[in-house]
């Protein structure tokens, strides 16, 4: 800005706030800046960490505080040093000398050497680009789109349970049963969709619907996706995964569409129990909560909700409970007395 006539710079704002309107960004900070001066850059800093922890809120779970993910989007060999890969670290941390495994594959790995920006480093953690040497496996069996984990934290699956939004621009409707193209992380994999709800998606409309992928993929809920037509490859929208590894729903009753509309915008403890009841009566825990919901302080809030009765805790024996959705518990006296 030290090179700009003040009246100009009103300009130009003005021109931003025109060109953004109706967007995310309709009400961001704009900071005047000069990397000659110095002028604006501490306002600069504190608009951008203001902008991190409300994304952060949003999210629902801290990334740095969530288990270790990685997708990756490069890999090759170094002589003498083997096997590494790159990408950018979506959450947790990750330090030389931990255990990891690769998905889809489940192969266990363990961190020989970390540099981010091409500095050696002992730790990368949630928003670095990372350079991550491992030991365990060869380089040609890592590919681009498998991600690197904490063991336990990711479950690869070939249906997500999604929330679709079509491009206000897109040129007919995403019908059910069609196929597209779906980017998912570093990922790229066909895949059929299931509408849950009418037969189609209009342009600038959304819903829910199934993905049945043409190869297993490792995704978290609310994590975000693009959609792009089979050919010619357009982009036709996207949308958010809200059960990473879902179930085949032939009817969608409306307890299920309930607890997807929870999922997509309810509070933590309405995105708790809504997972809980598409878990239905497969075992989970409370750490798989922070995947399946963003929650990162699961063992309160189901205790809340036990009080309160969205969940029911059966007792096996002295040492084993399980907690289902009341639902679930509905659904199972109903097909009992069928």
């Amino acid at each position: 800005c030290d090179l700009a006539d003040p009246d100009w710079i009103d300009l130009v704002e003005e021109e931003i706030r025109e060109l953004v309107s109706g967007s995310f960004l309709e009400s961001a900070t704009i900071v005047r800046t000069s990397a000659h001066t110095g002028e604006g850059l501490d306002a600069l800093k504190e608009a951008l960490e203001q902008a991190a922890q409300q994304a952060a809120q949003q999210r629902g779970v801290s990334r740095v505080d969530a288990p270790f993910r990685m997708a990756i989007d490069r890999t090759f060999t170094i002589a003498g040093h083997g096997t590494v890969v790159t990408g950018s670290v979506s959450s947790g941390t990750l330090h030389v000398g931990d255990q990891a495994v690769l998905e889809p594959g489940h192969v266990e790995v363990r961190v020989r050497g970390l540099q981010n920006h091409d500095r050696k480093t002992d730790t990368v953690h949630a928003g670095q680009r990372a350079a991550i040497n491992l030991v365990g496996v060869h380089h040609n069996e890592v590919t681009r789109g498998q991600e690197l984990a904490a063991d336990g934290y990711l479950t690869p699956s070939q249906l997500m349970t999604v929330q679709l939004e079509v491009l206000p621009q897109a040129i007919r409707p995403l019908k059910h049963r069609s196929r597209v193209r779906m980017h998912l992380g570093t990922n790229e994999t066909m895949a059929t969709v299931s509408m849950l709800k009418g037969s189609d998606i209009g342009p600038g409309q959304s819903g829910p619907a199934q993905l049945f992928l043409a190869e297993p993929l490792v995704s978290s809920w609310n994590q975000a996706f693009v959609i792009r037509s089979e050919s010619p490859v357009t982009t036709i929208g996207g949308g958010r995964v809200l059960v990473p590894a879902a179930e085949k729903l032939k009817n969608a009753s409306e307890a299920t569409i309930r607890c997807l509309e929870q999922l997509e915008q309810g509070n933590a403890s309405q995105r708790a129990a809504a997972a809980i009841y598409f878990a239905g009566m497969s075992p989970w825990t409370m750490a798989d909560l922070s995947r399946l919901a963003g929650i990162d302080d699961a063992r309160s809030l189901c205790e809340q909700m036990i009080n309160e009765g969205e969940l029911v805790q059966l007792k096996i024996n002295a040492q084993r409970h399980l907690i289902w959705h009341r639902e679930t518990l509905e659904e199972l006296y109903q097909r009992i007395e069928q």
